[in-house]
């Protein structure tokens, strides 16, 4: 009977944490591995009160919650006993989806001693603790028991690497305009068509609403200029040129200048939205001399009216 209840209490220590990990919303962890230098106070019986250091590494498991690694603590009494532990580890962070905050962990692994035909004895312990990020590093107070230690405790202060991830090549050519032409579905960008030329990518956007008779772009506007923003982010050292053009409405001067302000406008936009250097990105003003359709109607016209943004190729 007695052996049926242990058994039922390690079925559901490790069925709990399992579920909780399949429950969680998030299972990227920020870091992947983590090594850390501490500590302790720890005693191995009433005559042998020791004082140690304690390297740790652990891994993180892809799911996050979970980590596997390895301890190294070496103690003495202060007298002529010296003990070298080193152990496995697993480790369950109770009540956190990113590994850190409270854990428990179970150790096993062997004792080395220098005490003459002293056998190597078996390590079996259990771990609690809490670890509290500090950016890249983090601090971890814990307390130990089990065989043959009768207790421990300590802390440690340790570094965090990050996961790393293969860097995606940069897309360019027709690769590039299918991507940004499935992001503009996304959105439901309607008024934007994307086409290769003999210069680059050029990303129409057609009626693009300003102020009337102003280079301000009405506030309605300014997310579809944060969507270009965001693609032209991802590609190094961009290079764009911006046009800008009217219908035909009021002089060839005065059609030009506006054309122009607002093509500087949406540069300017875009050097703000950290999405192109200010060196690498030009402008042009056409006023009404290109148009796309007819302007005798106010289809055509508004169609006039538009942006162009030319993703330059080297």
């Amino acid at each position: 009977m007695q052996k049926n209840k242990i058994f039922l209490f390690i079925i559901i220590f490790f069925l709990i944490p399992i579920f909780c990990a399949f429950t969680q919303e998030e299972i990227a962890a920020k870091y992947k591995t983590a090594i850390g230098l501490g500590m302790e106070m720890n005693m191995n019986s009433p005559e042998n009160f020791a004082a140690g250091l304690a390297l740790n590494f652990d891994y993180n498991l892809p799911i996050p919650i979970f980590a596997v690694g390895l301890n190294v603590t070496g103690s003495n009494n202060f007298a002529d006993i010296s003990v070298l532990e080193l152990s496995g580890m697993f480790r369950w962070y109770l009540l956190s989806r990113e590994s850190k905050g409270l854990f428990a962990q179970a150790n096993l692994g062997y004792n080395y001693t220098d005490i003459e035909g002293a056998p190597v004895a078996v390590i079996s312990e259990l771990r609690g603790g809490i670890r509290f990020p500090l950016g890249r590093f983090y601090l971890e107070p814990y307390g130990r028991a089990g065989y043959p230690v009768v207790w421990g405790v300590g802390a440690a202060f340790g570094m965090c690497f990050q996961k790393k991830t293969k860097s995606k090549e940069p897309l360019s050519g027709e690769a590039l305009a299918e991507n940004i032409i499935a992001i503009f579905e996304e959105h439901g960008l309607s008024d934007a068509t994307v086409e290769m030329t003999d210069e680059g990518i050029m990303i129409t956007f057609l009626n693009i609403q300003f102020m009337p008779d102003s280079a301000v772009l009405h506030e309605s506007e300014r997310w579809k200029i944060q969507e270009i923003a965001n693609i032209l982010r991802r590609i190094p050292n961009v290079r764009v040129q911006v046009s800008g053009h009217t219908a035909l409405a009021g002089s060839a001067e005065s059609m030009q200048r506006l054309s122009r302000e607002r093509a500087e406008n949406i540069a300017s936009f875009l050097v703000v939205l950290g999405a192109v250097k200010a060196e690498n990105i030009s402008t042009m003003g056409y006023g009404g001399t290109r148009p796309i359709a007819s302007n005798t109607t106010p289809e055509g016209m508004a169609a006039n009216r538009r942006i162009e943004i030319t993703i330059l190729e080297d």
